[in-house]
């Protein structure tokens, strides 16, 4: 029995796990709805911050600004979803730290952490 062979097994036990348990939010996320790229950050000015930096290598500033980005979060699922749907979804698994500061119909980062 090869290590690839029980590292690749250990993935499948924890992939598995993760798809019987309920969606919840991992983590700030933004995406570049142009070219379909995601980064994630602890806060989505950490989002930016990284897109800015990797495109800047082939890019500049005026062209990276051109991109239509949206913000939300990443999922357990390995889903990208917006600001509203992620509120939804911290709020079934009680991810939100205080409920009376959720600003309107939409999940900030501040609002998990």
């Amino acid at each position: 029995m090869s290590l690839l062979w029980i590292g690749l097994t250990i993935i499948n036990i924890i992939e598995n796990i993760f798809k019987t348990m309920e969606e919840f939010i991992i983590c700030a996320a933004i995406r570049h709805d142009n070219i379909g790229k995601i980064y994630y950050g602890h806060r989505h000015s950490h989002c930016i911050e990284a897109s800015n930096d990797a495109l800047s290598w082939t890019m500049n500033r005026e062209e990276i600004s051109k991109f239509l980005r949206t913000q939300g979060f990443a999922t357990s699922q390995n889903r990208f979803v917006d600001r509203i749907e992620a509120l939804k979804i911290a709020l079934e698994n009680n991810q939100v730290l205080d409920k009376s500061q959720i600003r309107g119909n939409k999940l900030y980062s501040e609002d998990l952490y």
